[in-house]
C-alpha cells in the first residue's frame, strides 16, 4: 500500500488522533521517545505507521524506528504505550528515511518483526 508522511498541518482520519511530539512508553512503562511523523494510507488517511525518535542516554545519537500503528496498546492525552518492550522496538531493521513514506516490502518486514515477537 502506498503510504505518506503527513505533513505538520495535516492529520490522520477518525479514530486516530493526533500522536506527533507525544511521548512513547515501552510495554513495561519505561520512556523510549516521541513520536516524530505519521504515515497514513494515501488515499484514506488511514494511520498505519507511527516515526518513534529515540536518542542514546548522552543525546548524541538519534534513531528513527518505524512502528505499526497496531502495536500501539494505549494512548493518553500526552503518552503513548506499545505493546512490546524497547527491546523488541530498538531490534527492528532500521528506518532508512523517515521523511519519504516507507516501502511496501520494509512495511512487510516492520510487521513482521512486530508481529512475530
Amino acid at each position: 500500500m502506498a503510504l505518506i508522511r503527513l505533513e505538520w498541518h495535516e492529520h490522520p482520519a477518525p479514530p486516530h488522533h493526533e500522536m506527533r511530539q507525544k511521548r512513547v512508553l515501552d510495554s513495561g512503562d519505561r520512556f523510549v521517545g516521541t513520536v516524530a511523523n505519521l504515515y497514513v494510507d494515501e488515499h484514506s488517511k488511514q494511520l498505519r505507521f507511527i516515526d518513534v525518535l529515540t536518542s542514546e542516554f548522552v543525546g548524541l545519537e538519534r534513531k528513527h524506528h518505524l512502528v505499526p500503528v497496531e502495536a500501539v496498546s494505549e494512548e493518553d492525552p500526552g503518552s503513548i504505550t506499545l505493546g512490546v518492550d524497547q527491546e523488541a522496538m530498538e531490534s527492528a531493521p532500521p528506518f532508512p528515511d523517515p521523511h519519504v513514506g516507507p516501502e511496501e516490502e520494509y512495511q512487510r518486514t516492520i510487521r513482521e518483526h512486530y508481529c512475530s515477537g
